[in-house]
């Protein structure tokens, strides 16, 4: 969500001196001031407007820092890594020079162009840059390498979005060499050292629009144990490892990319097509290789008789979430979507599901609502948006996309504790507790929304979760869960295993989507090298060596820095859309939720279209003809001659008033609160 609540609410600077330098990476602000945000975790310094030297947004740098009232302040000492290696713009002639215009507007300069390739005004290019600025006043030199388009045209803006993030859409010709040299079918060969469980009634369940199936599940009665005893669960991941070995031009890649990118509109995968839509995608009706984590599953939930193996499935049924939603909700009188024994499997594995569920919950468990947007594109025209919605807008589609998620959860920690008890150098999927600071500051913002916390409780996941169940139907539960996310830390990939606190678990790894994720094919590589040394099924030779903690730890940190990059573009594509969407909206009103409060001015969201956007303060401040201030919790902007209040959680009406493709950003008008009126426009 575009905005967020509040400005530095959630700081995590403490309030003590540190002396000397510190790395940190640098957020450049339009205004010409920015963040340099400590690589060791110890919170954000202000860098005040002519202090970032020739720094550049996304730089890693040094800085120097004291205290002042509202947290750190400091300057920049050092340039340790360059951030950006290219800019898009547009080229513009000043004189006898010409000058790239920059679209990003966190980037302050204007750099030479050194070249006379001759290129339109009205065209949006790539330019490499070929020598940083010395100071404040140099903006560098770049050389065009190539046109993108039209401005504000969907290509060349999501083509800006990759280039920004270094998401490459193209892979080179040796790699996709060794993608195609892959057998199209799986070999005798391959089924050395493998369990057979191609008798197994494996499913996959995914998106209707996924292209690559990660995982497949089965629940399997277990003889004597009667409707309500234990079953034995399998999941089955596909075994990437055996056909991305390391030292190739695939693994270099994968190590590369580090994730595959989804956009509204297309895909960019980690691997090849030929693999991750293919060889390594568990299709239906064919043989796949796969790492399979297999387990008793108690009445009770807990997990028992945990057999990690190399194997070959068969799955039976490829489902959509859709569909196994329209089974769950087993209205009366329906016609049945799906035959007798695809709904009995469904229905076990649901069952199974409900256990795992409820017993992560009896520990603690953290479970936020905090929707995402989804984009629907025309299946005619991609480029044509339908709507724009929240991700699992019903329960049954909700309770559809959990019924996978306990069964991966289960499989992700049953592996992580494997590698805990053999002490395997490991990446794990760690979330640490939230900063006392922080936790401090939601104490107070949840009191100015009417909910009570208190920080030491907080501390805890069972804590947490107790919190949040008091706000289940409050009447700004959306504010709150938002809130509760932003005070706690962002989970990150390590080999220094500190537990997961939203999970309320002690050991979490990722190995359910290596197809996707080059963390858990590490985690696949790892195992398979324990198996081998244990006596166990680690498919055929050659088996993975077991790697240096060293060489893990490094991919783990640029696992975690992929991750945040891949993310934001992610995010900064469904807001294009969005921009694109209401670009024909201007002039319309929507009912919307305040979903955040701050310098700019209010944040708010859309009821439908799914969409965020502002309401700029100065805007506000004419339209009502008064003096606003954010009061001290900063959830809550005051008039002061009138004491007409906006609060976070506030239901509003607002109207379109400029919608953006190039900033990908939409502007709204203020209309009116939703207490003020019926509510009914």
């Amino acid at each position: 969500m575009r905005g967020g609540f509040g400005v530095g609410i959630f700081s995590r600077v403490s309030k003590e001196e540190k002396k000397g330098a510190a790395a940190a990476k640098l957020v450049v602000n339009p205004g010409g001031f920015g963040f340099a945000e400590r690589l060791d975790g110890e919170g954000t310094v202000f860098i005040p407007r002519g202090r970032l030297g020739a720094a550049l947004d996304g730089d890693e740098v040094e800085v120097h820092s004291w205290p002042s009232e509202k947290g750190f302040e400091g300057e920049i000492v050092r340039i340790v890594r360059r951030g950006r290696t290219r800019l898009t713009g547009q080229v513009r002639r000043i004189g006898r020079v010409r000058v790239l215009e920059c679209d990003d507007p966190r980037v302050l300069l204007r750099p030479d162009v050194e070249d006379d390739t001759p290129v339109p005004e009205d065209i949006v290019v790539v330019a490499a840059i070929t020598r940083y600025p010395n100071d404040a006043r140099d903006g560098g030199v770049v050389r065009i390498e190539r046109l993108l388009g039209p401005p504000n045209t969907l290509a060349t803006e999501q083509a800006k979005i990759l280039l920004e993030y270094n998401i490459d859409p193209e892979f080179a010709a040796d790699v996709l060499a060794e993608a195609e040299a892959v057998p199209e079918t799986v070999q005798p060969e391959d089924l050395a050292n493998r369990a057979d469980l191609r008798g197994l009634e494996f499913m996959t369940i995914d998106p209707v629009d996924a292209r690559d199936f990660d995982d497949a599940v089965c629940v399997e009665e277990i003889a004597g144990e009667g409707p309500h005893g234990a079953v034995r669960v399998h999941v089955a991941v596909a075994d990437v490892s055996h056909y991305v070995r390391e030292g190739t031009a695939i693994d270099r890649e994968a190590a590369w990319r580090c994730f595959s990118c989804y956009l509204p509109n297309r895909s960019i995968p980690m691997l090849p097509r030929a693999l991750s839509s293919h060889m390594c995608s568990l299709v239906p009706e064919q043989d796949r290789l796969a790492m399979v984590a297999s387990f008793r599953l108690e009445a009770d939930g807990e997990i028992d008789e945990l057999v990690l193996r190399a194997a070959v499935i068969h799955s039976r049924k490829r489902l959509t979430y859709e569909e196994v939603a329209a089974v769950l909700s087993d209205e009366t009188g329906s016609q049945p979507t799906q035959p007798p024994e695809v709904r009995s499997r469904i229905a076990a594995l649901r069952a199974a599901a409900d256990r795992l569920r409820a017993r992560r919950l009896r520990r603690g468990a953290i479970e936020l609502s905090v929707p995402e947007i989804k984009v629907l594109l025309d299946q005619d025209d991609p480029e044509r948006i339908r709507d724009i919605v929240p991700t699992r807008a019903s329960s049954e589609l909700a309770r559809a996309y959990n019924l996978i998620e306990e069964l991966m959860l289960a499989a992700n920690e049953a592996v992580a504790r494997v590698a805990v008890s053999a002490k395997l150098p490991l990446v794990y999927r760690i979330h640490a507790p939230p900063d006392p600071v922080r936790l401090e500051q939601l104490a107070t913002v949840a009191e100015a929304l009417g909910a009570k916390a208190d920080p030491e409780k907080l501390t805890t996941p069972r804590g947490a979760q107790k919190f949040l169940s008091r706000t289940q139907h409050h009447p700004r539960r959306a504010a709150l869960h938002m809130f509760m996310l932003r005070a706690m830390a962002q989970a990150q990939y390590s080999v220094d295993n500190v537990g997961h606190f939203a999970l309320a678990s002690d050991a979490y790894a990722h190995f359910t989507s290596p197809i996707r994720r080059y963390p858990d094919l590490i985690v696949h590589r790892v195992l398979k090298a324990h198996l081998a040394k244990i006596g166990g099924l680690p498919g055929p030779e050659p088996v993975p060596a077991m790697p240096q903690r060293e060489q893990t730890a490094e991919q783990a940190a640029r696992s975690s820095l992929r991750e945040r990059a891949v993310a934001d573009a992610e995010r900064d594509s469904k807001s294009l859309f969005a921009a694109l969407y209401m670009r024909d909206r201007v002039g319309d009103r929507f009912e919307a939720t305040v979903s955040g409060i701050g310098s700019p001015g209010v944040f708010v969201q859309v009821d439908r279209p799914f969409v965020d956007g502002l309401v700029r303060l100065g805007n506000l401040e004419r339209d009502r003809g008064e003096v606003f201030q954010l009061d001290t919790t900063g959830v809550k902007l005051v008039g002061q001659r009138t004491g007409f209040t906006l609060t976070v959680g506030d239901r509003v009406v607002v109207e379109v008033i400029d919608s953006s493709v190039q900033r990908r950003k939409i502007e709204f008008a203020f209309v009116m609160r939703m207490s003020e009126g019926t509510g009914k426009h």
